[in-house]
């Protein structure tokens, strides 16, 4: 059984995970009142990138391919390649989002707003999503019904597996994603403003930069995805990631008026 207090993390979750981005947005819109398009261009960007490209890189490389597959079984290899994958398709993506569909909003506000639509939607499919699809196979377990449903859908061990992480998720997971989304969706605009000004300062060496700060905040969460570090030692890595945020923000203001 999942217990009632796991469930009402759930829903938590959920609220946290679409709330956050909606109060995010306000904030910034009434500061900086930016237009809408950066936002919705941002938004598709990461599902075309992040969710397709990346995604089918990612079934080539750790299932259709059994060399590739084998490489990254060690937990070290699949942490360089997930971190350099994720750095690589969404700065990338971020690139070609500002330069063919945002050709003319070169505003630091911009930007902000076209941060807002990456994370914001990686917060909603992350964070709300995710755990929209955890509470209802809770909810099935509790009833009865989900080993009925999955039966011949999926292996008896992928059913155990899914009953176990229901069950056995401590309450402070929830903290902690809450926690990562967050911090996540303030790097993502962060990130939009290091690359936006890449563009127009014609100096592509902070699309690197952006690419190389994106990989290495990803490597400690992909050791833990690897199962080689615990939670903790993945989640501190967040802790360093604030003042980096803040740098950038910071800087930014000296880029644009400048």
């Amino acid at each position: 059984m999942v217990s009632t207090i796991s469930m009402a993390g759930m829903v938590l979750q959920i609220v946290f995970a679409v709330c956050l981005p909606i109060a995010v947005c306000i904030y910034f819109h009434k500061r900086e009142a930016f237009q809408w398009k950066p936002l919705m261009v941002g938004m598709v960007i990461f599902v075309v990138f992040a969710l397709v490209l990346e995604k089918l890189l990612h079934v080539y490389m750790l299932q259709l391919n059994p060399q590739t597959a084998q490489w990254l079984s060690n937990p070290w290899m699949f942490a360089v390649y997930g971190s350099l994958a994720a750095g690589v398709f969404e700065e990338l993506g971020r690139y070609i989002g500002f330069r063919v569909f945002l050709r003319r909003a070169d505003q630091r506000k911009d930007g902000i707003a076209y941060g807002i639509g990456h994370g914001g939607i990686e917060t909603v499919v992350l964070g709300a999503v995710v755990a929209i699809q955890s509470l209802v196979f809770a909810i099935m377990l509790n009833n009865g019904t989900l080993e009925p449903m999955l039966a011949g859908q999926a292996p008896p061990e992928a059913i155990a597996q899914l009953k176990s992480q229901l069950t056995g998720t401590p309450s402070y997971m929830i903290a902690l994603v809450m926690w990562e989304r967050g911090v996540a969706l303030l790097l993502q605009i962060a990130l939009s403003l290091v690359v936006l000004h890449s563009i127009r300062s014609r100096k592509p060496v902070f699309l690197l930069y952006a690419i190389v700060l994106h990989a290495a905040i990803n490597f400690l969460p992909a050791m833990y995805q690897a199962k080689a570090v615990s939670i903790w030692v993945a989640e501190a890595v967040l802790v360093l990631v604030i003042p980096v945020i803040w740098y950038i923000f910071l800087k930014s203001k000296r880029w644009w008026s400048a």
